[in-house]
């Protein structure tokens, strides 16, 4: 009886195999056809292209070395590729069964006719291949990343990145690089320095449209590789703007956000016409009441760019932007500014039971008025007013050619011209009843009282203010002026307030030229100079009269005693003076690549010329213009990256260079007489720098460590009301000369897919940043006389760590595709052994010795995104969001001030050896956008 049961299992059995060798002969049958896709223009691999098979759902993504694997059956497939920003390619590939084919090496051509040389200008590292430390952000990233945050944050978590939004206003955010301040860092935009010639300073508010033009953004960190004749200390920031596109179409966005954030924008494209022109327009419009009290804004930002293909030869584009904006900030202030929140006993970093309350905090702390608190605004005529305004436009055009002049010699050459016009507001005056105005008795919620100011000023009793005492007008005599004010109320420096506008303009042109020669296939040389010409405009203009009629002006040695008429913005008070800059220099370098080995010299000259121009001074006067003060610098470097297999390689470079001092320390007071007696040289800088790099199918990573030793290091720090021994020094400097300083350390980053649709990333930067020497501090007047008894006063800054950037800072993110283009992403940033910002001057105490800088909490942040992109027939939309700083975390992202602790404690820690009345900027609590883009 069991025979049919056995029967019945061996049928079973027989068809089993039968299946398996069916499904394993398929497999076996299966197949394959793979590859690798780079770009065409720096060769670098390109992860997350698509591969599809035309007329198909099949599909795949490259991994992160660029390579595909897709399986099909056998027969003639259409094979096509689609990425972001680059024109698709389509293959037609015949497959036998079980048969692989290797395409090979893919290139990917931008879809924008302007790229090539806005690259070979842009001088963008090549991964695997260019010896130095480098970032890169693709603009897909800085779109999913951006919300609304400012531009620089979108690198927050590249290795030994610090960035902070500084006051909080638009525009006010600034970056660090391995603890180098951002004056110490080269900001380019297609190749072309943008920091400002005067102070190296970059202002993020004159570009906030960066975010929407950017086609990738590369952090070179150290000396880096650019080819310029001035190398930056802390690293190159090269933003590549989107180049003319060859695809008609455009773009319309709009997003919106906490605090009444809102965002507009439209770009259009012709594409290539016959006539070999292409045109590309993006307009943008931003507004928002701002994060912080009294910081509304306003801002548009436009882009142009025109292409022209004049033949195989010779290609022209032409680039236009500009950020026109206006925006409330929340400025420091030694009188009255956001103080930090009481801190822990040192001797007892860890014991709870040493934390005592304040009973009655002061009124100007983050524990009694929060983290949005803005001591600078408040209402007039019950709308929104401030002593502090930016505003600002800083258009700049480029005009980039590119010649191909044989097989062996090309010519790039970027010209570039900036015209800035704008400043920013303040207090300038004797004070209501000689009381300074941060000084003011505030309302209730410690706000400004600005109708009371403006009925002071317009000769009011004002009860509250000290002594209800009116502003005094002047009296006209043939003495002062000989005009009769009798009865007008006029402020001065004497008694009453106005708001005063400092401007800082500019005129500024230049060109960049490299010419390469390819002698061979392994030798490149490249050639170049680099000229820029700077004129800076600083002058004050009365901005506001706060109700006054005029303003009395002594300072003009041209007019002596003058008034300015309420309303008058176009003439010159308090100072009037222009800087004149020049700078011409050329660099050199020999580049060798074999198949494993790419190597580079680079040498570089300058000289880089100052004059100051006092326009309050007499015509006529030999001081009115200053003879020129030149300054020689040099650089050279060199490195070279060994690839041991497609999986490791290593790299190193060394680097040395000369830097001019900045024309704020040259003429360091507000006068034209130089400070010959402190012998000003230049800044000394040594460098080298270690890396590896693993690459694989799944996983990328990087190990770079670093070493770098300032020596001769100049600092100026202005001192606005200088009063010592009773005696009032108004506007002054100090120049502190002789420092050295070290920073040191190793940075970690990896990127992995470990499956199709989930990207992991991370860092880790380990830095040790101290000063090396004390120094010695001199301090001046306006006429540059030196200060009684602050003459060749030492300063003990000697093992102190460098403040203002977080020596330890870590991220790791994570995107994981959801269903077809619904992606979920998460990041986290931790920041720690962050110290205060401080003047060295400031340390000139015998207890200042061997005092450690404030060290400030450590703090973790995370935040969220979620984006959704799909296709309507040949339109693609694309919605965002994003939430920062989700767990809503209070924390101190940084101090300007270093007062030691005072046995003064608060109600919960926030770092160790810090006093209560340090000022500080807290970081933003919880923030959102969400926004949408259709694309046609």
């Amino acid at each position: 009886m069991g025979y049919p049961l056995q029967s019945k299992l061996l049928k079973g059995s027989i068809l089993t195999a039968i299946f398996l060798l069916v499904f394993i002969f398929n497999s076996f049958a299966q197949s394959v056809i793979k590859g690798k896709v780079i770009d065409d223009a720096t060769n670098e691999p390109l992860p997350g292209v698509t591969i599809s098979v035309k007329g198909s759902n099949k599909g795949t993504a490259t991994n992160i070395d660029g390579s595909f694997t897709l399986k099909v059956a056998s027969g003639t497939h259409t094979i096509g590729t689609s990425y972001v920003s680059y024109t698709p390619q389509e293959f037609d590939v015949t497959i036998g069964d079980g048969e692989t084919k290797d395409l090979g090496v893919i290139k990917l051509a931008t879809n924008a006719i302007s790229m090539k040389e806005i690259v070979v200008s842009s001088n963008v590292a090549i991964d695997r291949k260019t010896p130095v430390a480098v970032s890169t952000i693709k603009a897909e990233e800085i779109q999913n990343k951006i919300g609304n945050n400012e531009f620089p944050e979108v690198l927050r978590s590249t290795p030994s990145t610090y960035v902070t939004k500084g006051g909080g206003g638009f525009g006010d955010s600034r970056i660090n690089v391995r603890g180098f301040s951002q004056e110490n860092m080269a900001v380019m935009v297609n190749g072309v320095p943008v920091n400002d010639m005067e102070n190296s300073l970059v202002y993020w508010s004159n570009w906030a449209g960066l975010s929407d033009v950017a086609s990738n953004v590369q952090l070179q960190r150290g000396l880096g590789a650019t080819k310029l004749s001035v190398s930056a200390i802390g690293g190159t920031m090269n933003v590549v703007t989107k180049a003319t596109e060859m695809k008609k179409g455009g773009s319309v966005g709009t997003s919106f956000g906490n605090d009444g954030y809102m965002k507009y924008n439209l770009s259009l494209s012709t594409g290539k016409l016959k006539n070999g022109l292409a045109f590309s327009f993006l307009g943008a419009y931003t507004q928002g009441d701002g994060y912080v009290d009294g910081t509304s804004f306003t801002g548009w930002n436009y882009f142009g760019s025109m292409a022209w293909e004049i033949n195989k030869k010779h290609t022209l584009s032409l680039s236009v932007t500009g950020a026109p904006q206006q925006h409330n900030q929340r400025p420091r202030s030694n009188d009255y500014s956001t103080k930090a929140i009481s801190v822990q006993d040192p001797a007892f970093p860890n014991d709870p039971k040493k934390k005592i309350t304040i009973d009655t905090p002061s009124p100007q702390s983050v524990e009694a008025m929060g983290i949005k608190y803005n001591q600078s605004w408040g209402k007039r005529n019950g709308e929104e007013f401030t002593i502090a305004n930016n505003f600002y436009h800083k258009p700049i055009a480029f005009l980039n050619h590119y010649w191909t002049i044989s097989p062996k010699f090309d010519l790039s050459t970027v010209a570039y011209v900036s015209v800035g016009r704008g400043g920013g507001t303040g207090d300038l005056g004797g004070g209501i009843n000689k009381t300074p105005f941060y000084n003011l008795q505030r309302t209730d919620d410690h706000l400004v009282r600005f109708d009371d100011i403006f009925s002071y000023n317009q000769g009011t009793v004002v009860d509250g203010f000290a002594g209800n005492k009116t502003l005094t007008p002047w009296v006209a005599t043939a003495d002062n002026g000989g005009a009769n004010y009798a009865g007008k109320q006029v402020a001065s420096s004497a008694d009453g307030l106005i708001r005063r506008a400092s401007m800082n303009e500019h005129n500024w042109w230049g060109f960049v030229s490299n010419l390469t020669y390819k002698a061979s296939t392994d030798f490149t040389i490249n050639g170049g100079v680099d000229y820029r010409n700077y004129k800076g405009l600083h002058y004050r203009s009365l901005d506001n009269s706060l109700g006054a009629d005029y303003w009395y002006e002594t300072k003009d040695a041209n007019n002596k005693n003058k008034y300015v008429a309420a309303g008058d913005k176009n003439t010159a008070i308090d100072y009037n003076n222009n800087g004149y800059v020049e700078q011409i220099g050329g660099f050199a370098s020999v580049e060798y690549s074999v198949e494993k080995l790419s190597a580079f010299v680079t040498g570089a000259a300058s000289n880089t010329s100052y004059e100051r121009e006092d326009l309050f001074l007499a015509v006529g006067d030999p001081n009115r213009m200053t003879p020129a003060k030149n300054y020689f610098g040099y650089t050279a470097k060199g490195g070279a990256n060994y690839r041991v297999n497609d999986v490791h390689n290593v790299f190193v470079n060394v680097g040395t260079f000369s830097r001019a001092p900045f024309f704020n320390t040259v003429f360091a007071a507000n006068s034209n007489k130089p400070i010959d007696i402190l012998d000003i040289k230049n800044e000394k800088i040594y460098a080298v720098e270690l890396g590896y790099g693993f690459r694989s199918k799944y996983i990328s990573a990087n190990v770079n460590f670093y070493n770098t030793q300032w020596d001769n290091k100049t600092i100026a720090k202005t001192n606005p009301n200088l009063t010592v021994a009773g005696v009032s020094y108004g506007l002054s400097k100090t120049v502190t000369t002789g420092l050295k300083a070290l920073h040191q350390g190793v940075e970690i980053d990896f990127f992995s897919k470990p499956l199709e649709k989930l990207e992991i990333s991370g860092m880790i930067s380990l830095g040790n940043w101290e000063w090396k020497s004390n120094g010695v501090s001199n301090t001046y007047d306006q006429n540059n006389n030196i200060v009684p008894t602050m003459g060749n006063v030492i300063v003990y800054v000697d093992n102190v760590k460098v403040g203002d950037a977080a020596q330890t800072t870590g991220s790791l993110g994570a995107s994981y595709e959801v269903i077809k283009g619904l992606k979920f992403r998460v990041d986290g940033y931790y920041a720690d052994n962050l110290y205060a910002a401080f003047a060295p001057s400031d340390r000139n105490k015998v207890t200042d010795i061997g005092r450690q800088a404030w060290k400030l909490p450590s703090y973790f942040l995370a935040g969220t995104g979620l984006s959704y992109s799909t296709k309507i027939s040949h339109t693609a939309v694309t919605f965002r969001g994003q939430v920062d700083n989700i767990f809503d975390k209070v924390y101190i992202a940084e101090s300007y001030t270093d007062t030691p602790f005072t046995n003064r404690q608060g109600s919960f820690e926030i770092g160790t050896g810090g006093s209560s009345s340090n000022q500080v900027n807290m970081g933003f609590g919880r923030t959102f956008s969400l926004g949408m883009q259709v694309k046609f």
